[in-house]
């Protein structure tokens, strides 16, 4: 069987695992010629509490915005040392729920064809309360999702 992809999704979330599945993920881009999208997702979730609106400011949510956008070109600048092209690797921030937007917002609207996930970094009582990103992703994904250890 032949996997022809064209364009990957790599979703990471700062934690040291998903930095080592974007080093891999780029170095397979590199290797066979791949658009490669890296994405980090700003929990909306967690900018709220239940029925308690604790919504930051806008000036709040600028800096948050600003402080994972520096990251992620920091991210790119080290695959650009690498050797990945600027036309083919490319960063994005979006903020809403990790599971719906990394499994059918972005996907549908940049056509990836492969989603490369690390396994979850919650504990069990995380996981009862918000679920698996990479659990959800598996079962919804309309594309190949590759989670990695």
């Amino acid at each position: 069987m032949t996997l022809d992809y064209q364009r990957i999704l790599v979703a990471i979330d700062w934690n040291p695992a998903s930095e080592e599945v974007l080093k891999v993920s780029a170095a397979y881009a590199r290797e066979h010629n791949l658009q490669l999208d890296i994405l980090h997702v700003i929990d909306s979730s967690l900018l709220s509490f239940g029925n308690v609106d604790i919504t930051p400011s806008n000036q709040k949510l600028y800096v948050l915005e600003q402080e994972n956008m520096n990251k992620l070109e920091k991210r790119m600048s080290i695959e650009l040392k690498n050797g990945s092209s600027e036309y083919q690797t490319h960063i994005h921030l979006r903020f809403g729920d990790p599971r719906k937007v990394i499994s059918t917002d972005f996907p549908s609207e940049y056509r990836n064809d492969l989603i490369i996930l690390g396994t979850t970094q919650k504990n069990r009582v995380q996981r009862t309360f918000v679920g698996s990103v990479s659990n959800y992703v598996v079962k919804t994904a309309k594309c190949d999702v590759l989670v990695v250890r």
